[in-house]
């Protein structure tokens, strides 16, 4: 009877002891246990789930992650459970989800889903402007959350070590004086150029490298201008978040002015692969990886 008591006691104090409070961004959330089905509404916290490896029962548009953010691999029986903006609430329910993760971008969604299950809100892109600093802290949260909080340093650390060390090459290769550009093609006459406030921006201040755009951004990092700004920018180095579409390649290849830039003349123009521009530490480590790939050539 005596070992019955003590074994009950101490089932009693590590459910006690798992007991989390987890504060958000719209609220408090509590969890009797590590949440075991995870649906993720936000692109950005999908790769960190699956940094952390834990693997969602449900995310939104699948098929937009695989093309653009493509890594960590994303478990091709996943449930689509709608896009980002428009989530199925009815397939939601029946799914019956532990918890359903979003970001602060989808605020509006918030009471309906929470109806279905308990919501957790983290944001790494918004007016504060520090997405490499958001992203760490969220990964801390969600290691937290889902008793990973070895791996969640873990990755921190790798982060941390591997754009430091990739600077590093950069450095010793000679290559880390000339200033960067980084820009996305909307269409031949339009692009995004990304700078403070973005995941490169972040990315190349731990590298130790600079951004030669200076103009003011929005909360996701980017300006949105004409191809013509870039001549007052030749002297950089210029790289382009890809893959490009063969038609958009065919036509900077046609491009009078694009020809006739002093990066394009002098071989300074990269593509990057699909990393998502609006990731979290994962793509930081892809950034940094494509970069130094880029200019650290035998």
């Amino acid at each position: 009877m005596k070992k019955l008591i003590v074994m009950l006691c101490a089932a009693f104090v590590s459910a006690q002891s798992y007991a989390l409070e987890i504060t958000h961004e719209m609220g408090v959330s509590t969890f009797e246990q590590s949440p075991k089905k995870v649906v993720a509404l936000d692109w950005a916290l999908t790769e960190t789930l699956l940094s952390l490896g834990i693997e969602p029962e449900g995310v939104a548009n699948p098929q937009g992650y695989q093309q653009w953010v493509a890594e960590p691999e994303l478990n091709p029986k996943v449930t689509d459970v709608g896009s980002r903006r428009e989530p199925n609430l009815e397939l939601l329910s029946e799914l019956k989800p532990d918890i359903i993760l979003i970001s602060k971008h989808m605020a509006a969604a918030y009471q309906p889903l929470s109806k279905i299950a308990p919501v957790v809100v983290f944001t790494i892109y918004s007016e504060e402007k520090q997405p490499l600093k958001s992203a760490e802290s969220i990964t801390r949260s969600l290691g937290q959350l889902f008793d990973k909080q070895q791996q969640a340093e873990m990755v921190i650390s790798q982060t941390h070590q591997r754009l430091a060390e990739n600077g590093r090459k950069i450095q010793a290769a000679g290559s880390a004086q000339k200033p960067i550009i980084f820009a996305r093609f909307i269409n031949d006459k339009t692009l995004r150029v990304h700078s403070k406030g973005s995941l490169a921006q972040d990315t190349i201040d731990a590298m130790g490298m600079r951004n030669d755009w200076d103009e003011t951004t929005n909360m996701w990092g980017f300006t949105t201008t004409g191809t013509e700004k870039l001549a007052e920018h030749q002297g950089a180095t210029v790289i382009l978040f890809g893959p490009l579409k063969e038609k958009e390649r065919k036509q900077l290849n046609q491009s009078p002015l694009w020809q006739a830039m002093e990066f394009t003349r002098s071989d300074s123009v990269y593509e990057l692969p699909a990393i998502w521009t609006f990731g979290g530490l994962i793509a930081a480590q892809r950034f940094s990886d494509h970069i130094t790939q880029e200019l650290v050539k035998p």
